[in-house]
């Protein structure tokens, strides 16, 4: 198991948790009609919302943790904006995606698998940015949506519940304040705004 250097579990603090903050620092700065294109994986299937990188630790399961909770936190960052921002397509959207199998250095730190990404990996790079770039630019992408192959599909019923995706932010929020960074108040305030001079 390792950490950062905020003694947080390094893949739901490199995969959840900075994004979350990096997410919430450049909200102010978007434009109307931007992206939040999430990078999640199928692999989500394998994660629980017990005890959010914390609880008994496999490599796997922690990966599986923490792109469960990249789906979530961009569910419940659509709804957020559609609370604050309306809803028409001029809005800024959030969206997921699975880019698919694809034979990169993921692999490098479970050297079995790294053996056995070559049958494994279903894609090239270049086939595994396609539904990135689909939701960075497509038109047609719905906000919240989780995407696979450029085609909106379903999670697992765990990324969809509307309960964890809440408890999952309120608990980032919280994580981020208590290891002393600030985050903006609201979702289109910068941290520069909120801080009384």
């Amino acid at each position: 198991r390792l950490e950062t250097e905020q003694n947080i579990e390094l893949q739901f603090g490199i995969n959840h948790v900075g994004h979350h903050m990096f997410t919430r620092l450049l909200l102010p700065k978007l434009n109307s009609g931007g992206r939040i294109v999430t990078v999640a994986s199928t692999a989500h299937t394998m994660g629980s919302s017990e005890n959010w990188g914390q609880g008994t630790y496999t490599p796997w399961g922690a990966y599986g943790q923490s792109k469960l909770a990249n789906i979530l936190f961009a569910k419940e960052l659509q709804d957020r904006l559609d609370r604050e921002g309306g809803q028409d397509d001029a809005k800024i959207k959030s969206v997921t995606l699975h880019p698919g199998v694809i034979g990169t250095n993921l692999w490098q730190y479970t050297p079995i698998l790294q053996t056995l990404s070559v049958v494994f990996a279903d894609k090239t790079v270049q086939q595994g940015a396609a539904t990135n770039v689909y939701c960075a630019l497509a038109d047609d992408v719905v906000g919240g949506g989780y995407y696979d192959n450029c085609q909106l599909t379903n999670p697992n019923d765990l990324a969809e519940n509307v309960s964890v995706r809440k408890e999952l932010w309120d608990y980032t929020e919280e994580l981020i304040e208590s290891k002393g960074f600030q985050l903006p108040s609201e979702l289109f305030t910068s941290v520069k705004d909120t801080v009384s001079v």
